[in-house]
């Protein structure tokens, strides 16, 4: 055992095994370097074949000499103009041009956001786990893959990829809470049970309350704050939770309650008055994303524009 321990030979030996390992170790991972390299070039090729599409355009831009920030702009504007099959045989051409990792991860999530715009949702993802293969701790591919997954109503993916941003310090409980609620929702559980578990997860949560509201409003106790579910008791037929003063006046504004009171919000004023002179008013709403400002014609969890949670503002006015 002797002949392992350097300090018992000549000094010059331990140089000549120690000048031999560190030979043999960068020597292991050159090799290793070579056929990692292959291995991800075979990927990426059999990546660009599978949805790879033939055409002149294609083939003409394969020949031009054009850099990616030129195939990206060319890819940015077929997408805007709805041609998303243009914009992916630009980006796969991209992919094929680029031999750096942050240009490949970029492509890779573009990629995404046009196969997930024109509703190809399982190859969005894999696009993003190629994205995440370069860049593990990219937020972003992190943020879209929980929304495509949550489209394909995998939620269990969700709930996975939201650990791993919990990792990358992002906030996650509430989101945490509302995707469990979808999923027992979304089971072949008994209402009885669903209420409970559901109901469970509602503490200090309101989109938990709105979900249970939209789904079991007769069947609850604790009831959402009016400001969340007003475009929801603008469908309701019978007035509820008259104990809350928003929902007392909402309702006596819509005359299904009979109770005289003294109508403190200034729209739900004019509706009043407006019902009360038999002219047919009623509410209309809008949702606007306070994050980026966008506007949508349906209530949502995630903005359909930048995906981001909890941004839905509920906006109404008094129409004729």
């Amino acid at each position: 055992m002797d002949f392992f321990f350097v300090e018992y030979r000549d000094p010059l030996f331990g140089l000549i095994v120690l000048a031999a390992l560190v030979f043999i170790m960068a020597s292991s991972h050159y090799v290793w370097r070579i056929f990692a390299n292959k291995d991800q070039k075979s990927k990426l090729d059999r990546f660009v074949k599978k949805f790879e599409i033939n055409s002149t355009h294609q083939q003409i831009l394969k020949n031009a000499n054009l850099s990616i920030e030129n195939l990206n702009f060319l890819a940015q504007i077929f997408t805007k103009s709805g041609e998303f099959e243009k914009a992916v045989g630009i980006y796969l051409i991209a992919l094929k041009k680029t031999n750096e990792p942050s240009q490949k991860e970029f492509i890779f999530f573009s990629l995404a956001q046009v196969y997930l715009k024109a509703g190809f949702l399982e190859r969005s993802v894999e696009a993003l786990l190629n994205a995440l293969k370069i860049k593990a701790r990219n937020k972003e591919s992190l943020k879209l893959l929980k929304i495509v997954y949550l489209k394909l109503k995998d939620f269990n993916k969700v709930l996975e990829v939201l650990e791993c941003l919990f990792e990358l310090g992002e906030n996650i409980y509430t989101e945490k809470a509302l995707i469990k609620a979808l999923k027992i929702q979304s089971s072949p559980k008994d209402e009885k049970e669903k209420i409970k578990e559901i109901l469970a997860l509602s503490k200090d949560n309101e989109y938990i309350l709105r979900l249970c509201f939209l789904y079991y409003k007769d069947k609850i106790t604790q009831m959402p704050k009016f400001e969340n579910v007003i475009d929801l008791l603008n469908e309701c037929k019978t007035p509820l939770n008259l104990e809350d003063e928003k929902y007392q006046e909402f309702f006596y504004a819509k005359n299904l309650s009979y109770k005289s009171i003294v109508i403190k919000n200034q729209k739900l004023k004019i509706l009043k008055i407006l019902n009360d002179n038999k002219i047919n008013a009623n509410l209309s709403f809008t949702y606007v994303c306070n994050n980026c400002k966008n506007q949508n014609h349906l209530f949502f969890y995630y903005c359909p524009f930048c995906h981001e949670f909890g941004t839905c503002e509920i906006y109404y006015e008094v129409k004729v």
